[in-house]
């Protein structure tokens, strides 16, 4: 039966009780009452709107009249946490406040045609290659407290002292000392805020180099570049294209806060910053902007004519036009509204249920670890030291040296250790067979995205089920949520017995919610 037949011939069962038209019976059933839950009633357009949001396998498996309950359910739990008065905080009316404003700013910028942008493959591969997110690099590192315990340091190295046996002798960071100064590979922005300084320095520097004294943090550190890796554009592409994306989509917000400035008349004084508090930095039609104003707008900003320009149209301008407009009065952001509304509602009953969950006796708590055993099991994994060589030649050189044990230890700092997971090693391919082969061999060259990688097989772990006291933390977490989940479960059947009574489902609302399901797809 095809998907039009059946809405066609559940609209002729429903003619004369829902008003359904040939051409279009979807717009005439919208307001049509499925359900009523107390005070609210749950029509077609609420339905609609909720299995949007849901798997449409979820959908098949689960039918109309088990959504219909999943909503019944999930009304009963907002309806309780108004009851209780998880609503009624000056924090909860803040987020609604900011809730509105965001999705008021996303109808404007929706209404003047600011969408995300589309980005071709070839885009995110040049920007990928010109960007730091294409290698790693590995460096040393060297700390002193004081300033004046750096000529001694810089005069060894002149005289071509070892760089990493002068950071033994004179580093008084703790990190460094147990990494015997050497820090390992590092990627563009996985370096804490407070030393991204240092890690940032490192992608400009040769391998060999060693820069200039740096004050970061707690002391002054001298940095070593000791190698640099290839990174696969793969495993960068998730993050290349949010940057892209975040790009271009920037650029278009520019170009709309450029016309807003001419729409608004926007006027800013030569003197910027500089003056009181109470002086004018900006004027507008409608309003002026003081300098304690703009300092404010600027906090966490950043500083310039550039920044001031952008907050002002972001921050001042979109909300003047968005109330120009009048979209916080549109019948579908309030409906959207709502459902954010309800969503954060039913979370803060969630978190109030939490609260009351009592922390897990040792007996639970085991009794859990072994009812879920299977999640807790490590799969398989090899660890191996993996080397990228330039070219084929070098890689197929490489392996016949380490192979015979010539002249090795100058490749030694160009292995990375590499751990390989159950898939890899499942794989019906030449690195899956080199992971497969005895510990301790060498295999390659391979040809990868990055070039021709070298493999020495260390250790292979089999399938391992970690002990109780191992992993207590995730068991007690993974305890908790179960308990979180049954708590809710429980809250919600005790609220549909003691409501019975407050629960009217209309004759024909499964028919309905069918109609509805089969006009959505």
């Amino acid at each position: 039966m095809s998907k039009r037949w059946m809405g066609t011939a559940l609209c002729a069962a429903l003619v004369g009780l829902s008003g359904c038209a040939e051409d279009d019976p979807a717009v005439a059933t919208e307001d049509a009452v499925l359900v009523e839950v107390g005070p609210t009633a749950i029509r077609v357009a609420d339905y609609r709107q909720f299995i949007a949001r849901v798997a449409p396998e979820l959908r098949a498996e689960y039918g109309a009249e088990k959504l219909l309950e999943a909503i019944v359910e999930q009304t009963l739990l907002v309806q309780e946490a108004k009851r209780r008065g998880l609503g009624a905080s000056m924090e909860f009316a803040q987020w609604q406040t900011q809730a509105q404003a965001q999705l008021v700013q996303q109808a404007l910028y929706k209404r003047v045609g600011i969408v995300p942008p589309e980005v071709a493959e070839e885009e995110l591969r040049a920007y990928f290659q010109r960007s730091p997110y294409n290698r790693r690099v590995r460096f040393s590192l060297l700390m002193v407290r004081e300033q004046e315990q750096l000529p001694e340091v810089l005069a060894a190295l002149a005289g071509g002292a070892d760089f990493e046996e002068l950071s033994m002798r004179h580093s008084q960071d703790s990190r460094i000392l147990e990494r015997q100064a050497d820090m390992g590979y590092h990627r563009w922005g996985d370096t804490m805020a407070s030393h991204a300084a240092l890690t940032e320095r490192a992608f400009s520097m040769q391998v060999g180099e060693i820069s200039e004294p740096m004050q970061v943090a707690d002391g002054y550190f001298l940095i070593k570049l000791t190698d640099m890796h290839p990174v696969s554009f793969e495993q960068e592409r998730e993050t290349i294209q949010r940057l892209v994306m975040r790009e271009k989509l920037g650029r278009q917000l520019l170009a709309y806060y450029d016309t807003l400035h001419v729409r608004y008349n926007v006027r800013y004084e030569s003197d910027g910053l500089t003056g009181s508090p109470e002086a004018v930095v900006a004027a507008y039609d409608g309003g002026v902007l003081t300098v304690a104003q703009a300092r404010e707008l600027l906090k966490s900003q950043g500083e310039g004519e550039k920044v001031l320009r952008r907050e002002v149209g972001r921050r001042v301008l979109v909300p003047l036009e968005t109330a120009r407009l009048a979209l916080a009065a549109d019948p579908d952001l309030q409906r959207e509204l709502e459902r954010l509304r309800q969503m954060q509602l039913a979370r803060r009953l969630q978190d109030a249920l939490q609260a009351q969950v009592p922390p897990p006796n040792p007996n639970g708590l085991s009794l859990f670890y072994e009812e879920h055993k299977l999640r807790y099991t490590a799969p398989a994994e090899v660890e191996v030291r993996r080397l990228l060589a330039r070219d084929e030649a070098e890689g197929t050189a490489i392996v016949e040296r380490m192979r015979a044990g010539r002249d090795t230890t100058e490749l030694v700092d160009r292995f990375v250790s590499v751990i390989y997971g159950s898939g890899a090693l499942e794989g019906d391919n030449p690195v899956s067979r080199a992971l497969r082969a005895d510990e301790g061999t060498f295999h390659g060259p391979f040809a990868t995205d990055n070039g021709y990688i070298v493999l020495q097989v260390l250790r292979r772990r089999p399938d391992r089920l970690p002990p109780l006291s191992e992993i207590r933390e995730q068991v007690e977490a993974d305890w908790a949520t179960a308990q979180l989940q049954a708590a809710v479960k429980e809250l919600a059947a005790s609220l549909r017995q003691r409501r019975a009574n407050e629960i009217r489902f209309s004759p024909d609302a499964v028919a309905l919610a069918l109609l509805a399901t089969s006009h959505g797809e």
